[in-house]
């Protein structure tokens, strides 16, 4: 007999912590996806592009590196259709990002499954990125991106075997 939150694709009563933990870092990543394209669009006014620039190159860790300098530059000065790109990318992620973390916090097994899908596709990614240029926050994005697939499938095959026996 199905239960109601059987019914609705309810994997349990009681939210398992780590569950809740990928599902806030999920709303997390959409709030600075949402951020980073709202920023994206405001560079589209040429005022804002220089203050920002400016802004920018007076940080002292900005003009002690001149990588993060280029990288400012880059920002700045990219053309409109780049930001625009830009944006619609990051706000199209952001939703992303933000149906998996309410699908997840509500425990539902879709979202489970649909993590599992878009988590595991950005995985050769980015090991291809980490191999052009290791960073520390490249490998831990790599780990947790690991360990977050790792967790979701060993959860859906615990309930898969569970209802099979």
């Amino acid at each position: 007999m199905l239960t109601p939150a059987a019914g609705r694709g309810r994997a349990d009563r009681r939210r398992p912590p780590m569950l809740a933990v990928i599902a806030v870092f999920r709303f997390l990543k959409a709030v600075v996806l949402v951020a980073v394209a709202l920023g994206a669009l405001r560079l589209l006014d040429h005022d804002t592009a220089s203050r920002a620039h400016e802004w920018l190159a007076a940080l002292p860790f900005v003009a002690r590196h001149p990588s993060v300098e280029r990288a400012a530059s880059k920002v700045t000065g990219a053309s409109h259709a780049r930001l625009e790109i830009a944006a619609s990318v990051g706000l199209a992620y952001a939703v992303l990002f933000a149906v998996e973390g309410v699908g997840l916090w509500r425990q539902r097994v879709w979202a489970e499954y649909l993590t599992i899908v878009a988590t595991t596709s950005f995985i050769p990614f980015e090991v291809y990125e980490l191999t052009r240029r290791f960073t520390a926050v490249r490998l831990g994005a790599l780990v947790a991106n690991v360990v977050i697939v790792v967790y979701l499938v060993a959860r859906r095959w615990q309930a898969r075997h569970r209802a099979h026996h």
